[in-house]
């Protein structure tokens, strides 16, 4: 991203020790941005569909977002895609950083997460922002819309990832119809890093499964509730509704086609005022990464080091072997030390820590 801000990276452990990535950008006290799938913390950094989201999040507070379970740098190869451990992974993260109270961001699928988490911990949401919230599936209705969703939930298994971009294209219609090219291409990117066909799936049939508006009663945090006024991906007239169970809830309504709202569009700029003026300037302290790599570091051996400079060059455990004149099962051993001692579970998480380190 091409600002003032930079972003850090670190990794916690959910309650079932399930590993999650998460970021931090800005300065101030923190704000939370809840879990969603198709994102990736250090991919979408960059990207123009989201990069001024992070811009206007990270100006007056700690932004704190993170990858949930089985997406982008958090751990991948899952079968546990509850609401309930999605909220599981919330809390591992801002039990990581400490954090008593603080304004929560929840987006569609990040509503769900939120509105649970406000409800386990009233006491530590100040602000709650629910942004075109899914909180009931499609599962059992009948509507166009519920329709289609089935039918792309029977497609991800198909045509996720793929090199093709007429299923990303489809997708991309449906949260981003006023997207250009660049959108389209960074999208479909997206979808190829951020997760598996099969989690992606797993990920749809649980949002197909949703049920929390008997819920939304029972929260008790001064709340914002956002519509986009011509939401493609998600009924307009839910968030209606989902404001008028919230007790005491504000709702504003953008004029938008897009989801995800694109910085050229005068919709982004209804949001940046409606969104500073709901969450107040950063207060509190900064939270910070706790791991400290540099002592992380000196804990590897000699040759542990030796093997972590040829991962970060990128290089298989073969050409390791071959470059060390060592077995490879060896340098798997070594591998495995490395990652346990750092505290990661996969290559992608060893580097995002390892390449920025002085040898």
């Amino acid at each position: 991203m091409s600002n003032q801000y930079e972003q850090r990276i670190a990794f916690t452990s959910s309650t079932d020790r399930t590993q999650i990535a998460y970021a931090l950008s800005g300065e101030g006290g923190p704000i939370v941005r809840a879990g969603t799938w198709l994102t990736h913390i250090q991919h979408d950094w960059e990207s123009p569909i989201w990069s001024h989201w992070f811009r206007l999040m990270s100006e007056r507070h700690t932004l704190v977002r993170y990858d949930s379970r089985g997406c982008g740098l958090s751990e991948r190869k899952v079968t546990d895609l509850s609401l309930s451990k999605w909220v599981d992974d919330l809390e591992a993260v801002v039990d990581k950083l400490e954090l008593e109270t603080f304004p929560l961001f929840g987006m569609s699928q990040g509503a769900a997460v939120s509105i649970m988490y406000a409800l386990r911990h009233p006491e530590r949401v100040s602000h709650l922002t629910l942004y075109a919230p899914l909180v009931t599936g499609w599962k059992n209705s009948q509507n166009p819309l519920a329709l289609r969703w089935d039918a792309m939930e029977k497609l991800v298994l198909s045509g996720w990832g793929e090199d093709n971009l007429a299923f990303p294209s489809m997708f991309s219609q449906l949260f981003i119809p006023d997207a250009q090219p660049e959108h389209i291409r960074w999208y479909a990117e997206t979808q190829k890093k951020s997760t598996s066909k099969e989690v992606a799936a797993l990920i749809m049939k649980t949002l197909s499964e949703l049920h929390l508006f008997s819920l939304l009663k029972q929260l008790k945090v001064p709340t914002l509730v956002i519509q986009v006024a011509g939401d493609q991906a998600l009924s307009p007239d839910s968030t209606k509704g989902v404001a008028a169970e919230i007790p005491n809830s504000q709702f504003v309504s953008i004029d938008s086609n897009n989801h995800i709202l694109l910085e050229h569009e005068p919709g982004w700029q209804v949001f940046k005022k409606v969104f500073s003026t709901h969450i107040p300037s950063g207060r509190g302290s900064k939270p910070e990464v706790s791991n400290n790599l540099y002592e992380t570091m000196e804990t590897l051996s000699k040759r542990e080091r030796e093997v972590l400079i040829q991962l970060v060059k990128g290089l298989r455990n073969k050409d390791i072997a071959d470059a060390l004149f060592i077995s490879e099962k060896t340098v798997r051993n070594h591998v495995s030390n490395i990652f346990s001692k750092i505290g990661v579970t996969s290559r992608a998480q060893a580097l995002v820590l390892a390449k920025d380190f002085t040898f």
